[in-house]
């Protein structure tokens, strides 16, 4: 097994792998991604990666050479090559590389980086204890909806986290809206009904946030997506966040404010066996 890079048609290692300082997401963060997670070497979901980042290219005024078909050959080959079978896999095109000026041209051609890596391991007791986070202001630009390589919001809120001992950092607007983590959707579960903030610009509608959406209206249960606030998720029976590497992780801990006892609740789990149920 070995962790590969592709870059503009050429593989190879990580420490063998250059690119431009010119390139324009190393200038301005002018580009999108993608993390498309394997199991036993299989891509889960990669329709769906593929298809929102043509969205978000779309959204930028990229224009893609490559379809999703011929995406998801590159990917696929790399893959193959690399034989690792639980994999991260990242995608990030750029809109080129060009002279440093905010202006383009509208025929610059992208930069296409993939790599392959191994899945970082997650302990089991995440899963069974929870994880505690923190709230943080949303400062963030307005079209979180593109996974943008714009981070730099996103890297400072989990490092904020971090240092407070948390897993995750939740962005709460100036009226006390909860839209989304730094990497991941939050879900809360209040007297029957499963929560989660609308796939509009405030956030980044995951691919695990879909397909948790879709298994919950699979188990009949009542399910609104719509905006909710910091003391609806305070009192709410259970939280959860969901993301590609992580699945469906409890929170228990918000801002030192014990969530339903500290303890992971059953719809959390139910939802994370489903899930793993769907993706096996």
């Amino acid at each position: 097994m070995q962790e590969l890079v592709y870059l503009n048609g050429w593989v190879g290692s990580f420490d063998n792998a250059h690119i431009s300082i010119n390139d324009r997401g190393y200038n301005f963060g002018d580009g999108i991604y993608e993390v498309v997670r394997t199991y036993d070497g299989k891509m889960f979901a990669v329709d769906d990666h593929l298809k929102r980042l043509e969205t978000s290219a779309a959204v930028l005024e990229i224009g893609l050479p490559w379809d999703k078909k011929q995406l998801n050959a590159i990917i696929s080959d790399l893959l193959e090559q690399s034989e690792i079978r639980e994999a991260i896999i990242y995608i990030q095109i750029t809109r080129g590389t060009a002279h440093r000026n905010h202006l383009y041209d509208p025929d610059i051609r992208p930069n296409l980086l993939i790599t392959i890596r191994s899945t970082p391991d997650i302990s089991q007791s995440t899963y069974i204890q929870g994880v505690n986070i923190i709230s943080c202001p949303e400062f963030r630009w307005q079209m979180c909806h593109v996974k943008s390589t714009s981070l730099a919001a996103a890297v400072m809120a989990k490092n904020k986290a971090h240092r407070a001992g948390a897993a995750e950092a939740v962005f709460v607007m100036d009226d006390g809206i909860v839209t989304e983590c730094t990497s991941s959707n939050i879900f809360i579960y209040k007297g029957g009904t499963l929560m989660t903030h609308p796939a509009n610009n405030r956030i980044l509608a995951g691919i695990t946030r879909k397909h948790i959406l879709n298994l919950a209206e699979d188990m009949g249960m009542h399910i609104r997506p719509e905006p909710f606030k910091f003391e609806d998720m305070i009192g709410a029976d259970e939280v959860f966040l969901t993301g590609s590497t992580s699945e469906v992780i409890p929170v228990v801990d918000i801002d030192g404010q014990i969530i339903a006892g500290g303890k992971p609740g059953p719809i959390t789990g139910k939802l994370h066996q489903a899930f793993i149920s769907l993706r096996s």
